[in-house]
């Protein structure tokens, strides 16, 4: 599913617990180390950007390329600098060049409640990137040496939380993670948030439910654990919510949704699970997308 990882990194602490995660993923075979230097301009006129720093970034990839083929016997790694004055949309184009399957990124921000936000190079790689995207987050506790983060992986998708919405987008996140080695659990999410009357409601509940059990089924049938969940509310508030009661590893879900339920379009609860979740979060794009 994901042989083919980009990892842009900025060499901070945060990174580098998300590289250890790299090679626990299941079926990774090549990883694209990449560091995107910020393009400066000189206040004498011109783009420009020291060697130095460029080549500081060299010598720090090749120490976590390093680090990364020793934890991962099969997995090939080669390491790429680019200077760009626009971050993310480089790391869009070296994913794009290189076809990867998945770009692997930080949800690190800068703000007091980092560990929730997501920085702006991640918010705008997760909304121009035509590739899947996983938003890997720690959790974060704070003691007396300050931070310290703990990694969801290496069991990322032991218990996977999966939003759906009927759709053939919703369809293809699925049927793609049953074609992901490693899959523990798949908690199957339907938010009902259409309806005028408790009639009403309770009609496209009853019809949510039917849905949703039949992809219970369907998985079951290829041998993956899965339970089914309808809830009534604001879809992006619910999936947040039931993510932490069910403690899920990580949430995967469709970047754009089209189905029957018009208010549930998974592309319009995407970009707020993407930035609001503590979890990692997949956004799983489609050829069409």
């Amino acid at each position: 599913m994901f042989s083919k990882i980009l990892f842009p990194t900025d060499f901070s602490e945060y990174a580098a617990k998300t590289l250890d995660c790299i090679a626990g993923f299941p079926g990774v075979r090549d990883v694209i180390l990449l560091h995107v230097i910020k393009e400066t301009i000189s206040p004498r006129g011109g783009g420009e950007i020291g060697s130095a720093l460029f080549y500081e970034g060299k010598i720090t990839l090749k120490e976590e390329k390093r680090h990364l083929e020793s934890l991962g016997e099969n997995i090939r790694v080669r390491t790429e600098v680019k200077v760009a004055s626009d971050v993310a949309g480089a790391i869009v184009q070296a994913a794009e060049e290189n076809a990867v399957s998945l770009i692997v990124i930080g949800a690190r921000g800068s703000s007091l409640v980092e560990e929730i936000l997501l920085g702006s190079v991640s918010k705008a790689v997760v909304r121009r990137s035509r590739t899947s995207v996983l938003i890997m987050r720690h959790k974060i506790t704070r003691g007396l040496q300050g931070k310290t983060y703990e990694m969801f992986c290496p069991m990322i998708l032991s218990r996977v939380l999966c939003p759906v919405d009927f759709s053939m987008y919703s369809d293809n996140a699925i049927a793609r993670l049953c074609a992901t080695p490693g899959v523990g659990e798949a908690i199957l999410l339907c938010v009902v948030s259409r309806g005028e009357t408790e009639e009403e409601i309770e009609y496209y509940k009853q019809r949510a439910k039917q849905g949703i059990e039949k992809i219970q089924s369907d998985l079951a049938m290829q041998g993956i654990m899965a339970r089914a969940l309808v809830k009534i509310g604001n879809p992006s508030s619910e999936i947040l919510r039931v993510a932490e009661e069910e403690d899920v590893s990580a949430v995967w879900m469709s970047s754009v949704g089209r189905g029957w339920f018009r208010e549930l379009l998974l592309g319009s609860t995407a970009d707020a699970v993407a930035v609001n979740s503590r979890r990692p979060v997949f956004i799983i794009r489609s050829k069409e997308s």
